[in-house]
């Protein structure tokens, strides 16, 4: 991999820009392979529900938010101008992310 894409896989991990990092990717293929270990951290009592005032405003919140980050669109094509990223380091991430998405 050129020196110009690890620098931008390493930039958008960074960034916490929802990529999912090596380490979490060994924290979630730890918990698929030894569940049981991590049963009492799950078992959080869950409060009374949330003020319908909340709820109302966070669904407002979310129905101004676009669907697409035209900011994220144009910073991806910024980022490809001329490199295409290593299909290995694109590989490990959906990978990652599918693993990390199995736990939700």
């Amino acid at each position: 991999m050129s020196s110009a894409l690890k620098y931008v896989a390493r930039r958008a991990d960074n960034e916490r820009n929802m990529i999912i990092s090596d380490e979490q990717v060994e924290r979630v293929v730890e918990y698929l392979h030894t569940p049981e270990e991590y049963g009492a951290r799950r078992q959080v009592a869950l409060s009374a529900a949330p003020a319908s005032e909340f709820v109302d405003h966070i669904v407002a919140m979310l129905q101004r938010t676009p669907d697409v980050r035209q900011d994220r669109v144009a910073e991806a094509r910024e980022m490809l101008c001329g490199h295409l990223p290593d299909s290995d380091v694109v590989a490990g991430k959906l990978i990652g992310r599918v693993l990390s998405d199995s736990l939700r």
